[in-house]
């Protein structure tokens, strides 16, 4: 962590994380999520399926990699 953290600060958050990952959640379908939870889950489902593209980016892709004999 950066020296310029006050001691402990790495435990409090732990902590903190802890707390909210077990809260009461109004409707059981829906967890409590905290910051950098959504980008974490949709980079694990981007390394596993790829990132998805335009069709019209596709074709323009195709389109140079014919151009510069590029394997597409």
């Amino acid at each position: 962590m950066p020296s310029d953290l006050p001691p402990n600060s790495k435990h409090h958050m732990d902590i903190w994380i802890k707390r909210f990952r077990n809260a009461e959640t109004i409707n059981e379908t829906n967890k409590v999520i905290i910051p950098g939870d959504p980008e974490r889950q949709i980079e694990q489902l981007r390394r596993k399926e790829g990132i998805p593209l335009l069709d019209t980016v596709v074709k323009d892709l195709q389109s140079l990699s014919e151009q510069y004999q590029v394997k597409f």
